[in-house]
């Protein structure tokens, strides 16, 4: 269970090391450096002429009100990838609703505490093979709009072996794993 309201008490150190892709490690560098002393970076500070090996694989976020994260960037990687392009639509509306309420804690944690997450979740392609598809997903200040941010890569990372699924069967994505990540205010419970 994910708490829904979050307080210094509440905040412990990681337990395990993190291993994300190379891909995910490159742009947590990038969002690192574009924050600089701030705990976040402004969505001026993110600028897409200094990402241009990651700028396709990237996934750009904002909040649209209480029950809405939109896609405001699906990167060219990505829609190749995925085959299709999500920019635009919301992101709770590929979820399955098991998973809804846990999601929509996950996002608000990232500029509550603030900190960072990995997620893995399984994708079926067009030919019904069932990867994983590594998310990672860190926050990024609200805008002129007043709404926060999110922002990072998609990558496949690996097959799951043995795993077919009919694309009939559930269009959805369904998690994996996950894991916070502390951007130095620690990580919620």
């Amino acid at each position: 269970m994910i708490p829904r309201q979050m307080s210094a008490a509440a905040l412990k150190a990681p337990e395990s090391p993190l291993c994300l892709s190379e891909r995910s490690l490159a742009f947590l560098a990038y969002w690192k450096e574009a924050r600089g002393r701030s705990a976040l970076p402004s969505p001026e500070d993110i600028r897409p002429s200094e990402l241009t090996e990651l700028l396709p694989y990237l996934r750009y976020m904002r909040w649209d009100g209480p029950e809405r994260v939109v896609f405001r960037l699906w990167g060219t990687g990505l829609a190749e990838l995925m085959k299709t392009d999500l920019t635009g639509l919301n992101v709770f509306d590929m979820l399955p609703e098991r998973e809804l309420e846990t999601e929509r804690v996950r996002l608000k944690n990232l500029h509550l505490v603030p900190c960072g997450f990995a997620q893995q979740r399984r994708v079926t392609d067009v030919s019904g093979v069932t990867r994983l598809f590594e998310f990672l997903t860190l926050p990024v200040s609200a805008g002129s709009d007043g709404q926060p941010r999110m922002i990072g890569p998609g990558s496949f990372v690996d097959a799951v072996p043995g795993e077919r699924v009919e694309l009939a069967d559930d269009p959805k994505t369904v998690i994996h794993s996950f894991t916070y990540l502390d951007l130095g205010f620690g990580i919620p419970e």
